[in-house]
């Protein structure tokens, strides 16, 4: 079965990190972030919120153009995390749903 809703897990600065893939996702869910939308459980929720203040660490927030203050392991931390929270999200979500993880610097 081919998945309705194409849904991407792609952190923005300063909150969201679910969003629309495809016209049926945007037809249904309209525009915006989509946490507080799809049907998620409380603990998914709150995972997603920490894993959002963590992506803001990665900026410096006094000089956004300046260097990361991570290094290679926090970053890669991070995409490990953020790849076993679209596990998460898929088994939760089902099989109407595709979660598409773009990595930081991929967006």
């Amino acid at each position: 079965m081919t998945p309705l809703y194409r849904i991407f897990l792609m952190f923005e600065w300063g909150g969201g990190s679910l969003w629309c893939g495809n016209e049926a996702a945007l037809e249904k869910f309209d525009v915006g972030s989509l946490e507080e939308v799809l049907p998620l459980s409380t603990s998914i929720r709150e995972q997603l919120d920490k894993l959002s203040a963590w992506h803001d660490q990665a900026l410096n927030w006094s000089n956004p153009a300046d260097v990361s203050p991570w290094n290679e392991d926090e970053f890669e931390r991070f995409e490990n995390a953020a790849n076993a929270m679209r596990v998460q999200l898929q088994a939760e979500l089902g099989a109407d749903f595709e979660i598409v993880y773009v990595p930081l610097g991929k967006n």
